[in-house]
C-alpha cells in the first residue's frame, strides 16, 4: 500500500538529499553537467525496494549501522499509530491534494498565456513532452542581440535535458512528500541547478 510505504520512501529522500546536501561544494566545482547527474541519485535509492535483493538496500544498511553505533531512535520505520492511520491518511491526502492543486493551478495559468508572456517577464518552457519556449512581449527590447542568443541557447539547453519532465517528477515528489522540509528543499535546489549556466550574468 502507498501510504505504508511511504516512511521508507521518505527516510530514503531524506537520505538523498543528505549526501547531495553535503556533496554540493565538491559538484559545484565540476560543473553543471555533473551536479545534474547527481540528482539521478534521488530516483534511484527510492527505487531500491523494489530491487529483487531489499535486504541490501542503502536504508537497510544505514539503520543497521546506526543499531550497530548504539543510536537510539532508528531500530524500526516510523509507523503512524495503528488506531489513528485513518486520520494520519486523510491528513496526508488533504495535503497532497492541495499541493497539487496549487501546481496545477500555476501550470494552468501559464499554460493560458501561451508563447507571449507579460511585458517583464523571464523567459520559460510551456508544455512537457513538446515543450514550447514562451517570451515576454519585451524580449527583443530588454536584451541586446548577443544576450538574447545566449538566452535562447539556455532555453534549448533546459528542452534538450527534459527539465520539464524532472520538475514534473519533482512536483510529484513533494506532493507526495509534503511534510518533509528536505523535499521542498529539494525542489528548489533542483530548479537552481537548472539554471547554473544562467544567462543572467548577460543581462542588464
Amino acid at each position: 500500500m502507498l501510504f505504508d510505504a511511504l516512511p521508507k520512501q521518505a527516510l530514503l529522500l531524506s537520505l538523498a538529499m543528505a549526501v547531495l546536501r553535503l556533496g554540493r561544494p565538491l559538484l559545484r566545482r565540476q560543473g553543471a553537467g555533473r551536479t545534474h547527474a547527481a540528482w539521478w541519485l534521488a530516483p534511484m535509492l527510492m527505487l531500491t525496494p523494489a530491487l529483487p535483493h531489499a535486504n541490501v538496500e542503502p536504508l537497510r544498511i544505514a539503520l543497521t549501522a546506526a543499531r550497530g553505533q548504539g543510536v537510539s531512535g532508528l531500530t524500526s520505520l516510523p509507523q503512524p499509530p495503528h488506531a489513528s492511520a485513518a486520520g494520519w491518511l486523510a491528513l496526508w491526502l488533504a495535503g497532497t491534494v492541495v499541493v497539487l492543486a496549487v501546481q496545477t493551478r500555476r501550470q494552468w495559468r501559464l499554460a493560458r498565456l501561451g508563447e507571449h508572456l507579460p511585458a517583464g517577464s523571464s523567459p520559460a518552457l510551456v508544455g512537457l513532452l513538446n515543450a514550447r519556449r514562451a517570451l515576454s512581449a519585451d524580449f527583443e527590447q530588454r536584451f541586446t542581440p548577443d544576450e538574447c542568443a545566449l538566452i535562447l541557447a539556455h532555453e534549448a539547453g533546459h528542452r534538450a535535458r527534459l527539465d520539464k519532465l524532472w520538475n514534473l517528477l519533482a512536483a510529484l515528489a513533494v506532493a507526495l512528500h509534503w511534510g518533509n522540509p528536505l523535499a521542498w528543499w529539494a525542489v528548489r535546489r533542483l530548479q537552481a541547478d537548472q539554471r547554473l549556466p544562467a544567462p543572467a550574468r548577460c543581462r542588464r
